[in-house]
């Protein structure tokens, strides 16, 4: 006897393919369930399936030829026991019972005799499937035998769910992959493309300044400069776009052994420190696998912030290295003026600049450690900033062994 559809079949169906679990591969989690479900019931066959439009398709299976993937569904057992989703089917013998007992796999091969299944119900309350045990005898189940049927079904169940998590979560990963990849492009983009024409307005003020303010007013004078100055900091805001931009475009594919000693050297003939700054290293050679150019990026802007807003007649920049099981923490500390606490929460931001400068000196684009901190995070680390006013600032970041 053919088992009649679900009243609510087109939306159990739809819920099913949300799953994502026909024709996948066999996998250890689902065999283990129906091993231990054979077990527990003593039967030599158990199943965990799934009725599809028109087919029922295992997942996974005991006791019969691993070759057997799917049945029609007008001949599937399981399609009578996901009627009832809130109930196990238990036919001690089917072919006593009118709706199997002239089913070709009980009136003739493997002549199957007894059946007990629990619904798959997912959490929307639709049965898809189910997990069910056959014997080719007559049996009785007893009350733990069933409850621990429903206990495996639920495990079954659970399973489908991490599967489905996995899915969504890789999803939005790729969504989020996607659209931070498009907004880093057309950040990059639009900030190059903007660079001409604030170049050509800072090139007609200074025309304008230089041939021509005797023809403007004391006001329009003042305009001229305010304009300028406008365009300056506009052009340097849209160079350290650029400059984030591609920092954080950096692959992470040229991780190698990395001589921390010989990236130090090479930040300080790229900074002109001056007879008034040292960069002292570590004293033994070190080793880091990590991204060559990730890692210069880092250490010359710390290194490069430290001799930029230093204050002392002898100043000093100490780099030390720290190892642990967790991975390798490096420290760059200075005996500069500090950072305010109030600004440490903000100073990573991008286009941040802090009010506590010595020597005046305003021109940044402020994204030095906007960089820093993306970088850190992209090699898989954390960035963590100590510092107190006129007593120097230590940054500190660690990297995965």
């Amino acid at each position: 006897m053919k088992a009649p559809l679900p009243a609510n079949e087109a939306d159990r169906l739809a819920n099913l393919r949300l799953y994502n679990i026909l024709d996948t591969p066999s996998e250890e989690a689902y065999d283990d369930l129906v091993k231990v479900a054979s077990r527990i019931c003593g039967t030599p066959v158990s199943m965990i399936s799934m009725i599809d439009r028109e087919r029922q398709w295992y997942k996974a299976t005991l006791g019969v030829d691993p070759a057997l993937t799917e049945t029609s569904r007008e001949v599937a057992f399981c399609a009578h026991n996901i009627l009832d989703p809130d109930t196990p089917l238990v036919v001690p013998d089917m072919r006593k019972d009118e709706r199997f007992m002239d089913n070709p796999f009980v009136a003739g091969v493997p002549h199957a005799i007894f059946y007990a299944g629990i619904p798959l119900v997912t959490q929307e309350g639709y049965a898809i499937g189910s997990l069910c045990v056959i014997d080719l005898e007559p049996r009785e189940l007893t009350e733990e035998q069933i409850d621990s049927l429903r206990r495996l079904a639920r495990q079954a169940t659970r399973l489908l769910d991490l599967r489905l998590a996995l899915k969504e979560t890789q999803q939005h990963y790729l969504e989020r992959a996607e659209a931070f990849d498009q907004l880093r492009d057309f950040s990059h983009i639009i900030a190059h493309d903007l660079k001409a024409p604030l170049r050509n307005i800072g090139q007609f003020c200074n025309f304008l300044e230089e041939d021509h303010t005797d023809d403007l007013p004391a006001d329009g004078q003042q305009l001229v400069k305010l304009l300028a100055k406008e365009a300056r900091d506009a052009s340097r805001m849209i160079n350290g776009v650029l400059k984030y931009s591609e920092a954080v475009r950096l692959e992470d594919q040229d991780f190698q052994l990395i001589d921390l000693n010989g990236i130090i050297k090479q930040v300080s003939s790229r900074l002109l420190t001056g007879d008034n700054m040292q960069i002292i290293g570590p004293k033994d050679p070190v080793k880091i696998r990590t991204s060559r150019i990730a890692l210069l990026q880092i250490l010359q802007n710390l290194v490069g912030n430290a001799i930029k807003y230093n204050d002392k007649t002898a100043g000093w920049v100490k780099i030390d290295v720290n190892r642990s099981e967790e991975g390798v923490k490096i420290r760059v500390s200075d005996n500069g003026p500090g950072i305010p606490a109030r600004e440490i929460p903000r100073i990573t931001s991008l286009f941040y600049t802090t009010d506590n400068n010595p020597k005046g000196d305003y021109t940044s684009q402020g994204v030095g450690l906007s960089i820093v901190s993306k970088l850190v995070e992209k090699l898989g680390g954390k960035l963590f900033i100590e510092a107190q006013p006129d007593q120097g600032a230590t940054f500190s970041f660690t990297l995965p062994s």
